[in-house]
């Protein structure tokens, strides 16, 4: 069986964007970072979690410059 390693569990998910597994999580019932659902399971794609970040790096830098 070959694993998928794109998609992460929350857990990697937060290790992976650098938070804590709870923030994470809250984040998720806020509707405030890209993630899908399978039955119960809250799954992250790598690829989604890149962009995210790039958005809200891109995003800082605007207020920073436009404050």
């Amino acid at each position: 069986m070959t694993i998928n390693k794109n998609r992460m569990l929350p857990k990697e998910a937060a290790e992976y964007i650098g938070c804590r597994y709870d923030k994470l999580m809250q984040m998720v019932r806020q509707k405030k970072i890209p993630h899908y659902r399978i039955g119960n399971r809250c799954l992250f794609r790598k690829e989604s979690l890149d962009l995210w970040i790039e958005n809200l790096e891109r995003q800082s830098l605007e207020e920073a410059t436009y404050g």
